[in-house]
Parts: C-alpha cells; sequence; structure tokens
C-alpha cells in the first residue's frame, strides 16, 4: 500500500492524504512531512558528523563521500522516482554530533546519514533505519598507553565527543575508575589532545578510531587498544514517527542487503589499503537478519 502511495503523482498523494483526513476528522499535522518538505523545495537536506575515510567526510575534491553517504545516495535515487522528481538535488551539511536530534525535529536536515548508534533513549526523539554497520567503544592512545577494560581506566584522562554514545558510556565508568572526563566537539579534537599528551586516552567507536589514526601525522605513536566497552549498531536518523519517509528508507536499505549491494559498498570502504576491517560477524548477522535493534 505504502509502496503504491509513494509512486502516485505527487499531485495525488497530497489530495489522498487531505481527504484521508477530513474522513477521520482528524486535526491537520502539526508540520510538513519530509516528503512534502522535500517535493516543494526540490532539494534533500542530509546532515552527517565528519568521520574522515570511513562513513562521511569532504574529500580532496570538495565531494561529500563514505560509506554512509553511498547509502544514503541510494535512498535519494529511490525518492527521485517516489516523488516522480528526476532534478531532485542533495544538499550535505556536516554536523555536530550533539546537533542531530535538534536538527531533525525542526525540519533544518532531512535525514542524517552519518555513523549514529541506534539507542532506546534516541528512539524516543528520532526513528532509525535498520542496522547498517556495527562496531563498539574502545580508545585511542599513545602506544605507551595500554589499556584493557574498565579496571585499568584508574584515575585516567578521557576525551570524548559531546553527544555521543561514547560519552555516555564514559560517564558511567567516571565514578567507578575516578576518571577525569574532558568533553569535546568533535573527534578530532579529541585526537589532538592524544597527540598532545592532554589526555590519556581518546574515547569513540573503534571503526572512527582506525581512520583517525591512519589521518594522523603521530599515526605511528597511536594505536587503538582495549576492550570493546560496547556493542553499537549504526543506522540512519530519521524524523520521528514520519511513515512515508521511512518507508523509502526502508525499501532501499532492504534491497540493497539482498542484492549484495551493500556487502560491496563496505569493502569499498573498509577492505582497502589505508583500513583491512574484515566484516564482524554481527554486521554479517545484521544483513542477513536486518533490524532495527536500539542498544539501552
Amino acid at each position: 500500500m505504502l509502496v503504491s502511495f509513494l509512486r502516485a503523482p505527487l499531485a495525488c498523494v497530497f489530495a489522498l492524504t487531505v481527504c484521508c483526513a477530513q474522513a477521520a476528522q482528524a486535526p491537520a499535522p502539526q508540520s510538513a512531512s519530509a516528503l512534502e518538505r522535500i517535493a516543494r523545495s526540490g532539494v534533500v537536506n542530509v546532515g552527517y558528523i565528519p568521520t574522515p575515510g570511513t562513513f562521511a567526510f569532504r574529500n580532496a575534491a570538495g565531494e561529500t563521500v563514505g560509506y554512509s553517504i553511498d547509502v544514503c545516495l541510494r535512498v535519494v535515487q529511490s525518492l527521485r522516482k517516489a516523488l516522480s522528481m528526476p532534478g531532485l538535488r542533495v544538499e550535505f551539511r556536516p554536523l555536530e554530533a550533539a546537533q542531530r536530534i535538534p536538527l531533525l525535529q525542526s525540519g533544518a536536515i532531512d535525514i542524517e546519514c552519518g555513523g549514529n548508534t541506534n539507542t532506546v533513549g534516541r528512539q524516543k526523539d528520532v526513528d532509525f533505519s535498520h542496522t547498517l554497520f556495527t562496531t563498539g567503544v574502545r580508545f585511542l592512545a599513545r602506544k605507551s598507553v595500554l589499556l584493557d577494560g574498565a579496571p585499568s581506566l584508574w584515575k585516567r584522562r578521557v576525551a570524548v565527543s559531546k553527544g555521543t554514545t561514547a560519552q555516555e558510556t564514559v560517564q558511567r565508568l567516571q565514578r567507578e575508575q575516578d576518571l577525569t572526563v574532558v568533553a569535546v566537539a568533535t573527534d578530532a579534537d579529541g585526537v589532538r589532545l592524544v597527540e598532545e599528551g592532554k589526555v590519556d586516552a581518546f574515547a569513540q567507536d573503534d571503526i572512527l578510531l582506525y581512520a583517525l589514526v591512519a589521518a594522523s601525522p603521530m599515526k605511528d605513536s597511536l594505536h587503538v587498544t582495549g576492550r570493546h566497552l560496547t556493542v553499537e549498531p549504526y543506522a540512519f536518523m530519521l524524523p520521528k514517527d514520519d511513515l512515508p519517509l521511512r518507508e523509502v528508507v526502508d525499501r532501499t536499505v532492504l534491497a540493497l542487503m539482498h542484492s549484495g549491494e551493500l556487502a560491496a559498498i563496505y569493502r569499498k570502504w573498509f577492505d582497502t589499503d589505508t583500513l583491512r576491517i574484515p566484516m564482524s560477524v554481527h554486521m554479517r548477522e545484521n544483513i542477513r537478519y536486518p533490524n532495527k535493534y536500539g542498544i539501552p
């Protein structure tokens, strides 16, 4: 039903929406749906957190690229077909982690296509796509610093990016391990503090840490260390209860999984000369059994 609805001419979409609302004598929606905004403006506004070399970043040519962006562009292709708008444009907007949910709620962005952990808490404010990637929180540190589980963090100074699940994880350990937690605006700021010796470690999802080490001028002195403190399911963030947009995203992502294209996109970005990261068991299972499970 929803697929047929989305493929109908745009005028019919709006007419059907109005008629159904009148028939049910329901109040008018408080704000336009994402598809209505996109159709009016001719633009899909895509937010992302810059993650150099991996999920979403600007390359040397100034283009926004990455694993998540490749998947997101498949979603945009589906939106062009659903809205019969082959000229639909994309505007990419780099964000800090704490900006994601407020901008989705306000309609300033239509979808967040960076590396977003699906959590039960965030599900109260936004919707998520199917899980696209799995990772977990570890630490970036100088090679002289070896971390192995929570006890090894005793009285350490640890940097975290604001608004991330890594921040929540480290703060839960703060009192127990007498940690000093240093909140920074971006991952690059956290790495810089490690390079300068101002903190012992920077906590973040390990897939992001590997790329940050590879991009650092001090990469020979840095490493990713410690056990996984969490398992992080990554997914796109979507406006809460926006069923038409969510249906397009879900249909697109499931098609990529079933066709094998998502695995090919993974290899393009994570099995390279710079990064050799085999697909994890969790990732393979998420493709085999698509899900939207959020972590506590």
